[in-house]
């Protein structure tokens, strides 16, 4: 008796590495995630924030000059020349605060709506000024939140809300779709977007009381499929790069965006760079924009938010197009494999012990059995009728175990080593099975286990017998005995059906004898 897949022995039953591989990539996520969400923003400062400022040369000349002394680099003035011009600047985002300078007043301009970092920094730095000159310090708020999203923070935590469950979506569609009609897997991601927009804008709206609903929902959509579209094209490269996803929309994405207070401008260069790219701080500064300031600069963000998800969509339309092309050639070479072999079900002569094969006929031809088996039912009534047979004339006997899991890896690929052990305990198992069924009949045997479907995994086998038997022969496997015969067993879970997937893809599909034992 031969057998290609050993019983696996010696392993330990608990997989350490893969365990201590799972621990030290979760603690490297959770220090890069520290590093940079405390890194930037333990002690924030503020970094060219633009505010405006209104006065006559002096005045203004004497406020610039104290707080750039103060904290080099941290304003980007902008005159105006009125208080209402000022305020309209803020209203039009392109600044995020103003200053109003008299000689014994400063009107200090603010937008809580725009976020809590700089209306919170403006007035404590101005009054500082004002307590070194003297001067009384009174403070407007411009753009005030609303009272359904007193503190502004609505509009970063509706996008926080959306950002995991779409690299979820990204990946569940790779790995649901990748089967599937290829056109499924480019449509999944933009339909799984549009309900994410349309039921995240209604459910904030109702909370908070955003309004804008039309826009924010659209905004919300093209966010979660600018997340969505480029993890889902990871993940159909091969699912483990979906960790990358998480990395870079997650873990650098979330303190890169400035958070909820809006402190992007409050962060270092290196973080503002990538804050201004990134789709959450995208998004964020949209939907606080649209909310407040009546969808005022927004077009650039706009564009780059719709870049990542064009981009995500194209990569997923080029590997739709390549799995297609592959689906094509693999039909094709089945086709042409095929053309001269019979697509109906065809039982070979079956000779009892001590018969006659006929009149004249000779001695009994030996045959070459492929039998499908998983240790299911109908797979050990059919490896039974197989060896019972070879018990009454010479053959030989192969087995074929298709080990094809509906999914060939986890999420982040860490776990990949514990399905590995349970796909070999498993196929161990079915060999036992197959070798308990072939001792009884007192029969030799082969076992083989294929990573593929059921019925290719036979038509493989059986191909590789039937090119051996043209040649130099298999361990006696066909020779002399013609083409080889497929034996797979007729599932009754299905009462309505007459064979079953398996036997009526092989029926159509395969060039050998197929015989289904019910």
């Amino acid at each position: 008796m031969a057998t290609s897949s050993a019983a696996p022995g010696g392993r330990p039953p608990i997989p350490y590495r893969a365990l201590a591989g799972f621990i030290v990539a979760i603690a490297a996520f959770a220090a890069i995630f520290v590093a940079l969400a405390v890194g930037a923003y333990h002690a924030p400062r503020p970094h060219n924030l633009p505010v405006g400022i209104v006065g006559s040369a002096a005045a203004s000349g004497g406020i610039e000059h104290a707080l750039d002394g103060a904290l080099p680099g941290a304003i980007a003035w902008r005159s105006y020349p009125s208080a209402a011009s000022a305020a309209t600047g803020i209203a039009d985002r392109q600044v995020d605060g103003a200053v109003v300078a008299s000689a014994s007043h400063l009107q200090v301009l603010i937008t809580s709506g725009g976020g809590s970092a700089a209306a919170n920094f403006l007035p404590s730095a101005f009054g500082t000024v004002a307590a070194h000159t003297g001067q009384s310090v009174a403070v407007t708020d411009v753009v005030p939140a609303l009272p359904g999203d007193s503190q502004g923070l609505s509009s970063f935590f509706l996008l926080l809300a959306v950002l995991i469950p779409s690299v979820a979506a990204g990946s569940g569609t790779a790995l649901a779709f990748r089967k599937a009609r290829p056109a499924l897997g480019v449509l999944a991601p933009v339909a799984v977007a549009i309900v994410v927009g349309l039921v995240a804008a209604a459910v904030a709206d109702g909370i908070a009381g955003l309004g804008h609903y039309p826009a924010i929902a659209a905004v919300v959509a093209l966010f979660s499929l600018a997340v969505t579209a480029p993890t889902a094209v990871l993940a159909r490269i091969k699912p483990p790069l979906v960790a990358l996803a998480v990395l870079l929309f997650i873990v650098a994405g979330i303190p890169m965006s400035g958070g909820p207070a809006g402190l992007a401008s409050f962060s270092n260069a290196f973080f503002r760079l990538f804050n201004s790219v990134l789709p959450l701080g995208l998004a964020a500064s949209i939907v606080r924009n649209v909310v407040y300031f009546g969808g005022h600069a927004t077009a650039l963000h706009l564009w780059l938010l719709a870049a990542w998800a064009v981009g995500g969509l194209a990569g997923l339309v080029l590997l739709a197009a390549q799995a297609s092309q592959a689906s094509r050639a693999s039909r094709a070479s089945r086709a042409s494999r095929a053309a001269g072999g019979a697509g109906a079900l065809v039982v070979p002569p079956v000779m009892a012990a001590g018969a006659d094969s006929g009149a004249g006929s000779g001695a009994i031809e030996p045959i070459t059995l492929v039998v499908g088996f998983d240790d299911s039912a109908p797979a050990r009534r059919a490896l039974t009728w197989g060896a019972d047979l070879l018990r009454s004339r010479p053959g030989t006997l192969h087995v074929v175990y298709a080990d094809h899991p509906l999914v060939d890896s986890d999420l982040t690929g860490f776990g990949r080593p514990e399905m590995d052990e349970a796909r070999d305990d498993k196929a161990a198992a079915v060999a036992q099975a197959a070798a308990a069924i072939a001792a009884a009949a007192g029969v030799p045997y082969e076992f083989q286990r294929r990573q593929e479907s059921p019925a290719h995994a036979m038509l493989s086998a059986a191909t590789a017998l039937d090119g051996g038997a043209s040649g130099a022969g298999v361990g006696g496997g066909g020779v002399g005995g013609g083409e080889p015969v497929i034996v797979t067993g007729r599932s009754h879970h299905a009462p309505h059906r007459i064979l079953g997937s398996v036997p009526v893809e092989l029926l159509h599909e395969s060039p050998y004898p197929v015989l289904t034992i019910s």
